[in-house]
């Protein structure tokens, strides 16, 4: 020990400074305290046992421990190698009052290390006649190591102070254990603590919120797709509308151009827009114009005639104008029969034809609903 000046020492290498205006000490310039092991020291660490139960108490104090070793570090790395760093960690620890510490194997390879620590605090602090096993200072030699591995550790003590061993033991090796994993052991053991379960159903509560959360995420984009899936129908509605408009040619002649191929559901459409028409404009003459319709099929031929049936079921005549010469093969390879429906090779044709044909007494009056039915 030398002093150095008033108020400074230095303890194998280690200084110690005293402020006692303000009522300060810094431990190789490190802000410290001191206090009563047995009395002081003992009631602090006695209180928050006997809140939160010796096991909880213990993962308490070996988190901090792991959260805590900045200071440690920075001496640490102050030499060469880890070795020589924690011979120099020790000294800090020894005129601190932690014990005596002292790195027994260091395998790097399978990132494992041993160390014991004689006389540490937290072993011989008394506690109603027994002792408290290392918490805090298993926690800073498995921040060490962690930083010394980069990669997660765990301690695991093998030799007690307090069951009548020389020192505390421990070995310090890569783990993916977690103090999470350990909390849910207290818990299904029925070891946990009324913190424990507070702390499990504020966890619960952020799950259900984070839950709840998604749930209304979900919802929001369920909503947002299914407007976006209406606007879609409402614009296939459109394009349906625009793709089989309905033109008045001549009075009471109403043509339906068609064009690409015509399924069911489009022949329905078409159907029903141009009964509509015949019934809203008293139309006695309805032509499809197949001139856009480049290829045909069974289906598509049978569209065509049940169009053309219901169009006469009103008592109108339909047409069929503009057939060009491959569907007119395509018509015949099939053994479509169309003699019943008057067929024009353009819509020109078909008209005049309409036009020069003698009149006829106008169709009978029926209902939207006939309609409907009709179209079907």
């Amino acid at each position: 020990m030398t002093a150095l000046a008033p108020g400074k020492l230095d303890i194998a290498g280690v200084s110690h400074e005293w402020d006692l205006v303000r009522g300060e000490l810094r431990i190789g310039g490190l802000p410290s305290v001191t206090m009563f092991r047995d009395s002081s020291l003992a009631r602090l660490m006695s209180a928050f046992l006997a809140m939160v139960g010796p096991r909880r108490f213990a993962l308490a104090l070996q988190a901090e421990g792991v959260r805590s070793t900045d200071g440690d570090w920075r001496v640490i790395s102050g030499f060469s190698s880890f070795e020589q760093g924690f011979v120099e960690l020790a000294k800090y620890a020894a005129v601190s009052g932690w014990g005596g510490w002292e790195l027994v194997d260091l395998d790097r390879a399978a990132k494992v290390a041993v160390f014991r620590v004689t006389n540490g605090w937290e072993s011989v602090l008394p506690r109603e006649g027994s002792a408290f096993n290392g918490g805090l200072i298993a926690g800073k030699l498995t921040g060490l190591c962690q930083r010394l591995f980069e990669t997660p550790c765990w301690p695991r003590q093998t030799a007690f102070t307090s069951d009548g061993d020389a020192f505390d033991e421990f070995v310090i090796e890569a783990s993916n254990r977690s103090l999470d994993d350990e909390m849910r052991e207290l818990a299904a053991d029925d070891q946990a603590t009324a913190a424990d379960l507070q702390q499990m159903l504020a966890t619960v509560h952020a799950s259900a919120a984070a839950r709840e959360a998604a749930l209304a995420e979900r919802d929001r984009m369920v909503a947002e797709l299914q407007e976006k899936i209406d606007v879609i129908a409402e614009q296939r509605q459109a394009i349906l509308t625009l793709s089989t408009p309905i033109i008045e040619l001549w009075d009471e002649v109403v043509a339906v151009p068609l064009v690409g191929s015509i399924d069911a559901c489009r022949a329905a459409q078409v159907m029903e827009r141009l009964l509509e028409a015949i019934l809203q404009r008293r139309a006695r003459c309805a032509i499809l114009d197949l001139t856009g319709v480049e290829t045909v099929d069974t289906a598509t031929a049978d569209n065509f005639l049940r169009i053309v049936r219901a169009v006469k079921l009103l008592g109108a005549q339909g047409m069929i104008a503009g057939i060009g010469p491959h569907v007119a093969q395509t018509l015949v390879g099939l053994g479509v029969d169309l003699t019943a429906i008057p067929t024009f090779s353009n819509l020109r044709e078909a008209l005049k034809a309409y036009i020069v044909a003698p009149r006829r007494a106008a169709p009978p009056t029926a209902t939207m609903s006939n309609v409907k039915e009709l179209s079907r």
